[in-house]
């Protein structure tokens, strides 16, 4: 099992829980698909997250483990979102490092370093070599929209020279004259900032994001703040009015239900992409809270209350410097430009050049991403490294007497496979490499989340919660799976012939097969883990098979009640009474060697009992 001490309260819990936060930054909805993230909130995550938070403290295993124990055919899907979540990770970092180094960028130029014409996200026209403030600014106020967003320290060529099939990126003049590429060495920090806080057990992890989370709500506050004081009110209202806006139409014209549905369904895009719950995650959190019942019970309800309160607010916080930036350029901009990373990579340091905003809150803005990003690969790799610690203490116990150790060991393999596989995003096509991972992970999300919520239902209504809830919430269950997976296939079937493409260039057709294999990746596990725990079982086919369905006894665990002898308590041997030690007492030659009037022609010794009450030292 995990390290027993790594127990957080409620008060980390809810701090920790605002982990998903910058993932919401990078996708944006208006107001009839954040009317449906609620409402898909509350209805298709509530489920999932309390059975899987719940079983996760009471049993104090991680999903792996749950599977393990229960139900063994299924815990290659507990291998299978590891791996899933590990993939996540891997093309998450390569943005979390973005993050850094714009924060970075933002203290050492003045006034901001992204410039050029060479990016292929603009326009042929713009303000070569200049930086869009001051004076430049009345003149770029003249141009085109789209001419502003050259503010980036990457610049991506109008062609395809690479034989890989991408276009290429090249650093600007300060990266340039540095003599090295910074990209891995930024890359490199942010997973070893992880591997520092995950290194140490689950404790550990937990007080560093404890702290962490003022530093993340601090800075991301302070933008918000500094937007809404000194910026043009009515600009900032007059995006919110677009983006908050509650179309209604779809439900009362059957024409426009086609909108209807597409807005609904970024809504459970924006929700299923930032709030992990059909993930490997909800377990590992439910474990670190500990067996308490008021944290078992109430420790899902506090994460899903804080992700209700957090999603919004990167959006709040940028609404006033997207509102002004449309008012300065007299013009609206188009709608790709709040999709995706182009709002956080173009629009935001466009922003921030055009109106002139103090450096020190354009480098707080980055830096609040960046800590919730690093919150976020924190949490995703404790999960990875504490389900693969479970697993190897169960089996030795030599390894369980060392934990802390193994755990440092694990996370280090880790972080440098997570690393050696994310330097290909700090490449110059590393942007749509992870564009390609981003669109190929998520492809067969629909098998993940049926597999699991069959195998998580199954898991709990074995175990010794009250029939009503597990009545209530298994079919609450069924019905948010059936829901959740409908959507993914919906989303699967429009956009499986679509082929991948970014900035106007689309992969080739290797890539596509590429990513195809990317999506299947994680289903190898299934069939392997089966086999695996079948191979490890002793006993014949039919011994085995009913411990792939049913798992193995459920009282092998230390940490269970105590074991029911049907009445009998084994106790320790006592010694006899005083009375027959003494050597004056009527019956002590004959208590003590009873077989002293046995005829000695009839005795044999080989017939002398085994009981060492009428055991003879005297033959």
């Amino acid at each position: 099992m995990g390290e027993p001490t790594a127990k957080w309260n409620l008060l980390q819990l809810a701090f920790v829980a605002v982990y998903p936060a910058c993932l919401s930054s990078i996708r944006m909805v208006d107001g009839m698909a954040l009317l449906a993230l609620y409402v898909f909130l509350f209805i298709l995550c509530i489920p999932p997250m309390f059975i899987q938070h719940k079983l996760g403290g009471y049993e104090q295993r991680g999903i792996v483990g749950l599977f393990s124990r229960y139900l063994p055919i299924a815990k290659g899907v507990g291998v299978a979102l590891l791996i899933d979540l590990f993939l996540t990770c891997v093309y998450f970092a390569p943005l979390v490092c973005h993050f850094g180094m714009y924060a970075v960028i933002s203290m050492i130029q003045e006034p901001y370093l992204w410039e050029g014409c060479s990016n292929a996200w603009n326009t042929d026209k713009c303000v070569e070599n200049l930086p869009v403030t001051g004076q430049t600014a009345d003149v770029a106020r003249q141009t085109p929209e789209k001419e502003f967003f050259n503010l980036q320290y990457l610049q991506i060529t109008d062609k395809i020279s690479d034989i890989r099939g991408f276009p290429v990126w090249n650093n600007t003049a300060p990266f340039q004259d540095i003599g090295f590429s910074i990209l891995p060495v930024g890359l490199t920090v942010v997973w070893l900032v992880v591997f520092l806080i995950v290194a140490f057990g689950g404790r550990v992890c937990g007080w560093i994001l404890f702290v962490m989370c003022p530093g993340f709500l601090g800075t991301l506050f302070a933008v918000l703040v500094y937007g809404y004081m000194n910026l043009d009110k009515a600009a900032s209202n007059q995006f919110l009015g677009r983006f908050y806006n509650l179309n209604f139409d779809g439900f009362v014209d059957i024409r426009t239900n086609r909108k209807l549905i597409t807005d609904w369904e970024k809504g459970f895009s924006l929700l299923m992409n930032s709030f992990p719950v059909w993930t490997a995650i909800p377990a590992t959190l439910g474990k670190m809270t500990g067996r308490g019942k008021v944290s078992r019970n109430l420790g899902w309800l506090l994460i899903i209350l804080v992700y209700a309160c957090i999603v919004q607010v990167p959006q709040l916080a940028m609404a006033p410097y997207l509102g002004n930036l449309l008012e300065k350029t007299s013009s609206s901009l188009p709608e790709s430009t709040f999709l995706g990373i182009k709002v956080v990579f173009q629009a935001m340091p466009a922003a921030f050049s055009i109106l002139n905003i103090p450096k020190e809150y354009a480098m707080l803005f980055f830096l609040s991403l960046f800590l919730s990003g690093v919150m976020f690969l924190s949490v995703g790799m404790l999960t990875i490294v504490d389900n693969i610690c479970d697993s190897l203490f169960s089996r030795s116990s030599r390894l369980s007497s060392h934990k802390i150790l193994v755990n440092f060991v694990i996370s280090f393999v880790m972080i440098v496979l997570a690393l050696g596989a994310g330097f290909i995003h700090m490449t110059q096509a590393g942007m749509y490499y992870t564009v390609l991972m981003d669109q190929s992970v998520l492809r067969l999300r629909f098998i993940t989340v049926a597999l699991l919520a069959f195998s998580i239902i199954i898991v709990y209504v074995r175990n010794r919660f009250t029939v009503a809830e597990k009545v209530l919430l298994s079919i609450w269950c069924i019905l948010a799976a059936i829901g959740a997976t409908g959507f993914w296939l919906y989303s699967f079937i429009i956009t499986k012939n679509i082929p991948i493409s970014y900035a106007g260039h689309q992969v080739s057709d290797l890539w596509e097969l590429i990513s195809w294999l990317l999506a299947g990746v994680p289903y190898i596990a299934i069939p392997a883990a089966a086999i695996h725990s079948c191979m490890l079982h002793e006993g014949d086919c039919s011994e085995r098979s009913r411990y792939l369905l049913c798992g193995g006894d459920e009282d092998d665990d230390d940490e269970e009640e105590p074991r029911n002898y049907d009445g009998y308590f084994p106790t320790e041997p006592t010694a006899p009474p005083y009375s027959y030690m003494d050597p004056g007492g009527q019956h002590y030659s004959h208590s003590l060697y009873p077989v002293d009037d046995l005829h000695k022609a009839t005795y044999d010794p080989e017939m002398e009992p085994l009981n060492s009450d009428v055991r003879t030292s005297r033959i």
